[in-house]
């Protein structure tokens, strides 16, 4: 650092000069700058000002007094020359020189003596920088220059310069990371000099200002009370942060207690399905009924006693004549007790007597071959005293309990028999409630199946009909709906029994014309079940609804809802309110009890008291003793019949009588909530909003693809190379089974097209079933294997998962086959395997989205029969409705030899077989199919094949399936992709040709009737 002299150590011709900014731009500038106003105006080009020299130059000057220093030979230099000792620390002066010299250098690069060139241009930079502080950036970049170019000058002889100057520049220039080192900017790079000249400024200014401070007396005293201030302030800040910690402690503390009650609040509605609104229904409805039947209780306690008080003089009187009467019978008892008791002496003294017998004998035994003595004891007959005086006494002792006992049957006779002909009379107006037991049955054993597949442990849940109330209106009329479908006896397919929403299900009209049937069947006749055309069919289910009469009143109907329209277009709004109406009008909710059996046993306990009174007055009129007498013993046993046949009348009173009664509130309750649910959907329909309903297809659906089994996760833990078998715990198997289902979620109905595309590929086994060759494919298409997934692996995987499941669909090869979630299962392992070293949850993300769905077929019939629902498609089949509804009657009334041993075939439907022979006769299988594509065609068709119902799920074989006419429709289009395959023509234009040309010349038709 070069050294810096006072303003008075020179001349006072060459103080320097107060101005604002530092204008010297050129060596010709007659002002030099000060130190501190030179640093000050580049202090915003990034160099850090130099404050020491600052403090230096703002040091008050000496007194007058004092001797002027002589004149050092730095300042002689500064007189002739003013700028020779400027440290130019921002570097603009030289990047000025740099600018102009290296102008000059780029014109004159045409030279014909590089060493004559070279000393020209560095005694040209000397000259423009002696005046400048040694070393200076600017020469030492231009002496750098010059070896470079001369470096270049030499071409490949140079090689070692250039090595020589890229090290020099090496030891020169401060390297940093960012920096590209080019040389045409040596002017902007830093060199180690400056650098270091920087740094020696800095920690001189910082040991100027510690040394200051040091030496200021001011700053060392600091008083006390200065001190108690920021002790002071210091305890309060702490203070006011532990209290602001306690407080958030405390609302977190507060916010998480919320939500632990929150997430109980939420799981006790999850379990039961209710809102909090009804929970506490139920539970005031509970406590008031708690308290009626308390106070009841007490009333009728209270009206007891108040009876028993309100005893008349004349029944006080009776009771002072029974009481006299009484203890004279007492009287006349006590000579018989004292008897008794004498007898019961003379009896404890026999016996004792006997025992003295027995041990005598016991004793005079040989004690060598000793054997137990039995005891010997006096017959019966022989113990009792017959010379007794009083045995004559005993027959009215007899006498008086035989009038006791007929008393007490004349009281009860009066109660019994009168109270059970008032309850059995009062019952006959009474409704059953059967129908709505049934559906509680039939929702409870859903539930309860739906659980069992879901969770591991099955749930023994107490079952009664008030379990009605907690389920959802929607759900409710649904299963109501099924049952009726389940009822009826009009087809006997499968499919049409099967009903999981309130849209796609019903848009055929096919389930609506079932149930009307079965709720209707004079109004809906079986012709009208039986109609193949889907327009006639809804038409007449719209005219049903415009036409139907509330019973006890002919004129009103019921109100218009559903029209063929709405139906078609799945409107769920139109569908659930008809339904409820229906539901609201069914005559089986009214039916009255039925007492027919409770009559009989009324009847016979009739019969049985009129045989006790009968022999009660043949008692009554016997004057000898009736001890031994046989008309006693079968009064007893009459008794005995009698009250047996009373208990069993009162349980059955009392089963039907509770049972109806629960029957009619559940009812009104639940006649209640459909009223109120029926009103919202139409208010909200008017205001433009659809509510939806439930779907319990889509919900099947999701649950089936997204399943995952905690312990296949568990055992994949397990296997892994780290033990994790003593650090597993159940939550963190549980969090990767939800991380899971979470992208199988996003996914379920591509895997569900998938699935289904693979399951009917093969004509073996189900079609709602994956076997190993469908399996395989689905392998191949979408390249799994690799040398990580060999195909053995692969193959392993679908046994594992098919083995590992005891529920496992076996079919008639004796082969099992792959489920759904057995297919997810087998996804995970795949996943696992392949994917070893990505994040658990994130492994079957990656299948699914890097191998499945780019290279995986899809089974898409949404799709197609969108394109048949179109209105050119829908002409076509308008224009050739009559042949076709012939072809198809003639067919479906035809009796194949597979279908000759069922008696009880539909005629509305066509089988696979007939399928079969129309393609025969149309001359189609050979020549544009084959006869599995056909079969293949005539699987896809199918509604809702998938479902897992019970009757459905019985069908193992693709033979046993049929098909209606719109689903007919939508083969003949189906074929036509195959048989008229030309991508430029319309595909209403290919349906017609192929219906026209090929179909209909060639299949047979059901000739029409006359008339």
């Amino acid at each position: 650092m070069e050294p810096m002299f006072t303003a008075t150590s020179l001349p006072r011709v060459f103080r320097p000069v107060k101005v604002d900014q530092v204008r010297a731009s050129t060596a010709s500038s007659p002002v030099r700058p000060r130190p501190d106003q030179a640093r000050a105006s580049t202090a915003s080009s990034g160099t850090r000002p130099t404050s020491t020299l600052h403090t230096r130059a703002c040091q008050k000057a000496p007194s007058s007094a004092a001797a002027r220093p002589p004149l050092q030979p730095r300042d002689e230099v500064g007189i002739l020359y003013p700028f020779a000792n400027m440290s130019d620390d921002d570097g603009s002066i030289q990047a000025m020189m740099w600018s102009k010299w290296n102008v000059a250098v780029e014109v004159d690069d045409n030279f014909t003596s590089f060493a004559l060139f070279g000393q020209v241009k560095l005694q040209e930079a000397q000259a423009m920088c002696s005046w400048l502080h040694q070393p200076n950036q600017f020469l030492t970049a231009v002496a750098v220059t010059l070896v470079d170019k001369f470096a270049e000058h030499l071409g490949t002889s140079g090689a070692l310069l250039r090595q020589l100057v890229d090290e020099l520049v090496a030891a020169i220039y401060l390297r940093r990371g960012d920096d590209v080192h080019d040389m045409s900017q040596l002017d902007q790079w830093t060199m180690y000099s400056h650098e270091c000249q920087r740094l020696k400024r800095t920690c001189l200014h910082l040991l100027d200002e510690n040394t200051r401070k040091r030496t200021d007396s001011s700053v060392r005293h600091v008083g006390f009370e200065r001190l108690e201030r920021v002790i002071d302030g210091t305890t309060k800040t702490w203070k006011r942060k532990v209290t602001r910690l306690l407080f958030y402690n405390w609302v977190y503390f507060v916010a998480r207690r919320r939500r632990i009650r929150t997430f109980m609040d939420r799981t006790f509605h999850f379990e039961n399905r209710t809102t909090v609104k009804e929970t506490f229904r139920a539970w005031r409805v509970e406590a008031l009924r708690r308290a009626y039947y308390v106070r009841a209780i007490i009333l009728r306690e209270s009206a007891n006693y108040q009876a028993m008080l309100s005893v008349t003089a004349e029944s006080l009187s009776r009771k002072d004549i029974q009481l006299t009467d009484a203890a004279a019978k007492i009287t006349d008892l006590q000579a018989q007790v004292d008897q008794l008791t004498s007898i019961n002496s003379q009896l404890v003294a026999r016996v004792q007597e006997l025992e003295a017998m027995n041990r005598a004998l016991r004793a005079g035994d040989d004690g060598d071959a000793y054997v137990p003595a039995r005891a010997v004891y006096e017959p019966l007959d022989t113990i009792a005293d017959t010379t007794s005086s009083h045995v004559d006494e005993s027959p009215k002792v007899n006498r008086l309990l035989l009038e006791s006992l007929f008393a007490m049957a004349r009281m009860v006779e009066s109660s019994v028999i009168q109270s059970s002909n008032d309850v059995l009379e009062s019952l006959q107006r009474q409704m059953d409630g059967a129908e709505l037991r049934e559906l509680s049955d039939a929702i409870f054993r859903t539930t309860k199946k739906t659980n069992a597949t879901t969770t591991s442990s099955s749930s023994h849940e107490h079952h009664t009909i008030h379990n009605l109330l907690t389920k959802p209106i929607d759900v409710i009329l649904l299963h109501w709906m099924r049952l009726q479908l389940n009822k009826s006896t009009a087809t006997n397919r499968p499919q049409d029994k099967i009903l999981k929403n309130f849209t796609e299900d019903l848009a055929d009209g096919q389930r609506f014309s079932l149930l009307l049937h079965q709720l209707h069947p004079v109004e809906f006749d079986a012709t009208m079940v039986g109609e193949i055309d889907v327009d006639v069919r809804l038409e007449q289910i719209e005219r049903f609804n415009r036409e139907c009469h509330i019973e006890h009143s002919l004129d009103a109907t019921l109100p218009p809802v559903v029209t063929a329209e709405s139906i078609a277009g799945q409107k769920s709004t139109e569908n659930f309110v008809f339904v409820a109406m229906l539901f609201g009008i069914h005559k089986a909710h009214f039916t009255p009890l039925n007492t027919d059996h409770a009559r009989k046993v009324f009847l016979h306990i009739v019969t049985c008291w009129k045989k006790i009174r009968n022999l009660m007055l043949e008692i009554k009129r016997t004057q000898e003793d009736v001890g031994d007498n046989t008309l006693l013993l079968a009064l007893v046993k009459e008794l005995k019949s009698c009250e047996s046949y009373h208990k069993q009348m009162q349980t059955e009173l009392t089963t039907m009588a509770c049972a109806s009664n629960e029957s009619a509130t559940v009812l009104s309750q639940l006649a209640h909530k459909i009223l109120c649910l029926t009103w919202r959907l139409l208010s909200e329909k008017t205001k433009g909003v659809h509510e939806d309903v439930v779907d319990e297809r889509r919900a099947q659906t999701m649950q089936k693809f997204t399943l995952v089994q905690p312990g296949l996760i568990r055992d994949i833990i397990l296997s892994g190379p780290e033990n994790r078998r003593s650090t597993l715990s159940d939550t963190e198997v549980l969090t990767r089974v939800l991380g899971i289902q979470k992208v199988l979620q996003q996914w379920f109905k591509e895997l569900c097209a998938i699935f289904r595309h693979y399951s009917c590929g093969a004509l073996r086994g189900r079609s709602t079933t994956m076997s190993s060759g469908e399996w395989n494919k689905f392998i191949k298409d979408c390249a799994v294997v690799d040398k990580k997934l060999p195909l053995p692996v692969v193959e392993a995987v679908y046994y594992q998962v098919v083995n590992a499941d005891k529920t496992a669909v076996q079919t008639t090869t004796a082969a099992k086959e792959m489920s759904p979630s057995m297919f997810i299962s087998a996804l995970v392992l795949l996943a696992d395997k392949k994917f070893p070293t990505v994040m658990f949850e994130d492994r079957i993300r990656e299948l699914i989205e890097k191998c499945i769905i780019p290279h995986a077929c899809r089974s898409q019939p949404e799709v197609f029969r969108m394109l048949l629902s179109t209105s050119d498609v829908r002409g076509v089949y308008q224009r050739f409705k009559p042949t076709l509804q012939r072809t198809f009657k003639y067919y479906s009334s035809i009796k194949t030899d597979e279908s000759s041993s069922k008696s009880s075939k539909s005629r509305s439907t066509i089988g696979i077989a007939e399928f079969i022979m129309l393609t025969k006769d149309c001359k189609l299988i050979g020549s544009y199919v084959t006869e599995n594509t056909v079969k293949q065609i005539f699987v896809l068709v199918q509604r809702h094949y998938d479902d897992d119902d019970d009757e459905w799920g019985d069908m193992t074989a693709n033979e046993e399936l049929q098909v209606d006419y719109i689903e007919f429709e939508e083969a003949l289009g189906a074929l036509t992709e195959y048989v008229v395959s030309n991508p430029y023509i319309p595909f209403f234009k290919r349906l017609e040709q192929f219906i026209g040309d090929m179909v209909l010349p060639r299949a047979r038709q059901k000739k029409p009737a006359k008339g």
